[in-house]
């Protein structure tokens, strides 16, 4: 094993160096049209946690549905420790992963695409300084790439809810983000996520995007019945498709979770906590469930008369808004990616219920 300590520390300077430079006009940016198709589709998944370790169950996914990419997150962006100038965002919660797990005959014939994601505050902090973090992040994402030897990578990918107000300082980041890449002489597409509110927007200066078809609905309402995935949430937002300017990939959720209400007020996410148990709780709704007693739970307490809700992703919600949203893509070739690579989730679907996900239908 090399000095991982040594090597992330000198990946890290690049953000250290700071973000204050004097804002320039990007140079002009080739992107692909809507009628480009820039691949035929690959059954895809997304890796997101700070370890890329898999276990036999996830490598028997792998092959099992042909999974040809993997979507890895490589870290994060957020504010530093001052609102502006040098270091106004720091990388967070890299990945770390053994040298070794790219040897294996199964890790070499498959892609990987580099995820970074930046938090919205620090699309705001780093305003006026996007030249700057642009070249950062294209830096850092080669160098982990190379010290780690992350195989068959043709893309980097750029994960942001950016909104109206922010949305020019990251249409700005991209421009010079696709920039760095063609400066290093980097073989990648840029991609970017892009959230259904986001369909109503002009398409970020990317070569691609990926519509993230979860977190569809508002998770700290208490009145909420699934904020990962409701077709009710999704519709409104499907009309905006048909004349989308930029190749769309679609990704779906295979998670779940625990959102925990007190006084109807959204306290956080948890798991593991076991609602069928009836001396514990008392099931309200179909997944809603209330404490009946103060109960230690992990590095916290739920406390009597609590809310906590259940949410998964539910195979018939996930193949409706698939179907519906298929139908407007105009016979657009596009592949699927499963968010995100987990076994426990991921054994709750049937084998040909995950093939039916994988399916597509241009």
């Amino acid at each position: 094993m090399k000095p991982i300590i040594l090597l992330l520390s000198l990946f890290m300077l690049s953000f250290f160096a700071g973000c204050n430079s004097t804002a320039k006009v990007p140079p002009a940016v080739e992107v692909a049209s809507v009628e480009e198709t820039f691949s035929a589709p690959v059954n895809s998944v997304y890796f997101w946690k700070t370890v890329f370790k898999l276990n036999s169950a996830e490598l028997t996914f792998l092959r099992q549905h042909n999974v040809g990419r993997i979507y890895l997150r490589m870290f994060d962006v957020v504010p530093g420790e001052v609102e502006r100038g040098a270091n106004a965002v720091v990388p967070n919660a890299s990945v770390t992963m053994n040298n070794y797990i790219f040897q294996t005959d199964q890790m070499r014939v498959l892609e990987f695409t580099p995820v970074v994601y930046i938090t919205l505050d620090a699309l705001k902090a780093m305003k006026n300084a996007e030249e700057t973090l642009a070249g950062n992040i294209v830096t850092r994402v080669k160098n982990m790439c190379s010290y780690y030897g992350v195989p068959n990578v043709g893309e980097l990918q750029l994960d942001c809810d950016w909104t109206t107000t922010t949305e020019p300082s990251f249409f700005e980041l991209c421009k010079w983000v696709k920039s760095n890449i063609d400066k290093e002489g980097l073989d990648w597409r840029l991609s970017s996520t892009i959230r259904l509110h986001q369909l109503a927007r002009t398409p970020p200066p990317v070569d691609c995007g990926v519509l993230m078809v979860y977190n569809t609905g508002s998770f700290d309402n208490p009145d909420s019945s699934n904020s990962i995935l409701d077709p009710y949430d999704v519709e409104p937002y499907l009309k905006y498709l048909r004349r989308y300017r930029i190749p769309l990939d679609i990704a779906l959720p295979t998670y779940s979770w625990q959102l925990r209400f007190h006084n109807r007020k959204f306290c956080g996410l948890t798991d593991g906590l076991e609602l069928a148990d009836s001396t514990r709780f008392a099931q309200r709704t179909h997944n809603t469930f209330e404490a009946l007693n103060d109960i230690p739970h992990r590095n916290t307490i739920i406390r009597r008369g609590d809310i906590i809700r259940h949410e998964d992703s539910q195979y018939s919600h996930i193949m409706e808004v698939k179907n519906a949203i298929e139908k407007r893509m105009n016979g657009r070739q596009h592949s699927v990616i499963l968010y995100h690579l987990d076994a426990s989730n991921l054994s709750k679907y049937t084998t040909n219920e995950i093939s039916s996900m994988y399916s597509t239908h241009p």
